[in-house]
């Protein structure tokens, strides 16, 4: 799309949704049983810590990154923890 002077401004809305519009405690609870069942307390735990680092370093809570950054876990489906 070419722009000129002419053209409607893109607009980009960003809002926090803690605990206003998510309740985080559910969603930590969900993706805790949904993880431990996919790679193991280990797994849940290493998750955990990755997430906590994370949240440190960007100022917010980022549940799917911390998901992507577990590495690979013996389970027999290690591939499905990115399906959350």
């Amino acid at each position: 799309m070419k722009e000129d002077k002419d053209s409607p401004a893109r607009v980009v809305f960003l809002f926090d949704v803690d605990n206003t519009l998510l309740d985080n405690d559910s969603v930590a609870a969900d993706l805790q049983r949904h993880l431990a069942g996919e790679i193991g307390e280990a797994g849940v735990q290493e998750y955990w810590r990755i997430f906590e680092q994370l949240r440190t370093e960007l100022g917010y809570a980022d549940y799917l990154w911390g998901v992507a950054k577990v590495p690979s876990q013996p389970s027999p489906r290690p591939t499905t923890a990115l399906h959350v």
